[in-house]
């Protein structure tokens, strides 16, 4: 095929391949036109191209610069006070109707039996009256109709006044009973009565046997003690146990009284075996 393209041309391939046939087929018109319409394409194409790249020079060339307008600096603004127009308050409208001349207006419903005759109103009591729901003296009036009396204002009723309950005070002194949780020792008052039993110096109390007395102290809202006092009948015995309970250390618990912490007294029994 190469050899005969080459020795006859494509013009002389198309006879070769078309001889003894219907040349008039579409298939040898499209063969022989071929590279023509090719060729008409490839310069279309190239035109279209050419033309699509130099439409935005032209416009380019024929727009107007558009100027730019720059704004002037700001000048600060100055604020003067100015003073407020007074408000004119409204006048209220007295809810009362004005005091003038009404003549009730005579409705009649037909009854078998008449209770009471009404006298009608005359034509002299119509004159300068308004109709409304009695017949009364007053000012002469144009209007037609008396207006109705509307409500006053809703009368203001003065509470009885309330005491203001006081402010419960901080260093107010409770006792056990009152209070809601009462003061605690860490570890209880066995442990709270060892620590008196370990640091008491029964060598400063000139009395052998069991030597008892009261003690009583108040546990402050920051768990410590104060105002401790030792009530009897040995003064050495006394004098020995408040020495020993403020040298405990250990900080109470606070009573609590309605989520809060309270100052509360203590009172509690001591007794002690001195050999």
């Amino acid at each position: 095929m190469k050899n005969l393209l080459h020795t006859f041309g494509k013009n002389n391939l198309d006879e070769v391949v078309f001889e003894n046939r219907n040349k008039a087929y579409g298939a040898y018109v499209l063969r022989n036109e071929y590279s023509s319409q090719l060729t008409k394409a490839l310069f279309a194409g190239v035109a279209f191209f050419a033309s699509v790249a130099v439409v935005p020079l032209i416009i380019s060339a024929f727009k107007t610069e558009i100027p730019v307008h720059i704004n002037p600096p700001l000048v600060p603004f100055q604020i003067t006070d100015v003073d407020a127009p007074d408000l004119v308050k409204p006048t209220p409208v007295s809810s009362a109707p004005a005091s003038i001349k009404t003549v009730a207006n005579p409705e009649y419903t037909p009854v078998r039996d008449v209770k009471k005759e009404t006298k009608l109103p005359t034509k002299e009591d119509f004159d300068g009256a308004a109709i409304g729901t009695e017949t009364k003296a007053g000012e002469s009036t144009t209007i037609p109709f008396a207006p109705p009396a509307l409500p006053g204002p809703p009368s203001v009723s003065h509470l009885p006044a309330v005491a203001p309950v006081p402010a419960a005070d901080p260093d107010k002194l409770i006792n056990q009973n009152e209070a809601d949780i009462s003061a605690s020792f860490k570890g209880g008052m066995d442990a709270f009565r060892q620590k008196v039993s370990q640091n008491f110096d029964t060598s400063a109390v000139d009395q052998s046997g069991v030597v008892s007395a009261t003690v009583t102290f108040i546990v402050e809202r920051d768990g410590s003690i104060s105002n401790i006092k030792v009530t009897g009948n040995n003064s050495d015995f006394n004098r020995e146990a408040e020495r020993t309970i403020r040298s405990v250390k250990s900080k109470w618990s606070p009573a609590m009284l309605k989520g809060k912490t309270m100052r509360s007294s203590f009172r509690m029994p001591i007794s002690m075996q001195i050999e």
